[in-house]
């Protein structure tokens, strides 16, 4: 049987999706970095724009569109609400003013990288949110009880919501241009709908399901995907976006979910492991590797990365000034919020699928992703070390679970 590239075989296409997805697991893992570096690296090595070793189309394209679904769908499940709850003037004032600054900074540098106003918006809704890649050590470090760090998680909440409300509001200006008002109001309205529809009946159809000692686990964890692909679903074919009915179902399950820790685990395994992988690989694929190498696409990084790091940093040392954080535990606010990853890239994926942003700003998002996910976790584990050694009041009454997106 001859062999030839790129694999046309579905089965060897999803055979090499796997197979990359564990060399990451065994290689880059290991060696202390952010498994998605590893991804989006050997994404962009076996796709058309490098070796050619794979095409993205069906099974890359097809398994990419689900891990997006799960990452945001997780991200809804992860964040810990009775913390949020808790300490809400904190969260909501850091998260409120961690968008506003990167939004503010990230259009600015849109302006001066010449973009078209859709597009500027979209950066600045793509960049604005954070993803804790950095988590794992405060983790190890024991610092999960701070509450800088509770006030830097509980952030994530509010930047993916406004995120996604932005992402929302601009994707049907863009797709509706000059309709009209109703054009883009239309969607909209139907998506709060939807929202105050599931709000009612996902949770308490959640806890009846969990609650019944006759249905197996298999059939709560059948239960919950129905409803995140149902959501999902509901949510393109009012004219929005998928991944906002997968955040969706994430908050409406969290309560119920995060009481059974065992289905909590498994589901969460079950996206990292299979789903989640998937997506950071087809996201590699699409870049062509020899724009990499282009000056425009690094310029474009290095202005993203500089409005990033000076809106997050300021967001940080207003509001530890403000509750009285020392300047290690500000320091480690900024290595958890700085880093972009699964929100930055969901965002930037749906914006190029409406045309609203060209391959060389997707290529500079992803070099935006890989130096922030090293930076902040090593800045993370420097500030930690400070912030471990000075005294400060532990807020939290558990620990709040770290959010994919």
């Amino acid at each position: 049987m001859s062999f030839s590239l790129p694999v046309e075989n579905h089965i060897l296409q999803f055979t090499l999706l796997v197979t990359a997805a564990l060399l990451v697991k065994i290689t880059v893992e290991r060696l202390r970095l952010p498994g998605l570096i590893g991804l989006l690296l050997i994404g962009v090595a076996i796709g058309p724009g490098a070796l050619g070793v794979m095409p993205r189309e069906p099974v890359a394209e097809l398994m990419g569109e689900i891990g997006l679904v799960y990452i945001m769908f997780l991200a809804g499940i992860e964040i810990n609400l009775s913390v949020v709850r808790k300490h809400r003037r904190e969260v909501a004032g850091f998260g409120v003013l961690s968008f506003a600054i990167t939004y503010a900074a990230v259009l600015v540098a849109a302006w001066w990288l010449d973009f078209s106003w859709p597009g500027a918006l979209l950066l600045a809704t793509a960049l604005s949110s954070h993803t804790l890649v950095a988590y794992p050590v405060v983790q190890q470090m024991q610092l999960m009880q701070r509450q800088a760090v509770v006030t830097a998680v509980g952030g994530t909440l509010i930047t993916d919501t406004l995120a996604l409300v932005s992402l929302a509001i601009l994707v049907e200006v863009v797709r509706q241009g000059n309709d009209g008002v109703w054009g883009w109001l239309q969607p909209l309205a139907l998506l709060a709908v939807l929202v105050a529809v599931a709000m009612l009946v996902v949770p308490r159809l959640a806890r009846r399901m969990f609650a019944s000692e006759q249905i197996q686990r298999a059939e709560k964890a059948l239960f919950v995907l129905v409803v995140l692909l149902v959501l999902a679903s509901a949510a393109r074919v009012i004219g929005t976006e998928s991944i906002l009915g997968a955040f969706l179902a994430g908050v409406c399950l969290n309560p119920s979910i995060r009481k059974r820790p065992d289905l909590h685990e498994h589901l969460g395994f079950v996206g990292r492991m299979v789903f989640i992988p998937f997506f950071f690989i087809d996201t590699g694929m699409r870049i062509e590797a020899s724009v990499l190498l282009q000056p425009k696409v690094w310029t474009m990084a290095a202005a993203m990365i500089a409005a990033v790091l000076l809106a997050k940093s300021a967001a940080a040392w207003v509001i530890g000034h403000h509750y009285g954080y020392g300047r290690g535990e500000r320091l480690l606010m900024i290595g958890l919020t700085t880093p972009q990853a699964a929100a930055t890239l969901a965002v930037t994926v749906t914006a190029s699928g409406i045309g609203a942003i060209d391959g060389t700003v997707v290529d500079a998002v992803v070099v935006v992703i890989l130096i922030t996910c090293l930076f902040g976790p090593m800045l993370a584990r420097s500030a930690g070390g400070k912030a471990s050694q000075a005294k400060a009041p532990a807020l939290a009454a558990e620990d709040p679970h770290v959010p994919m997106a």
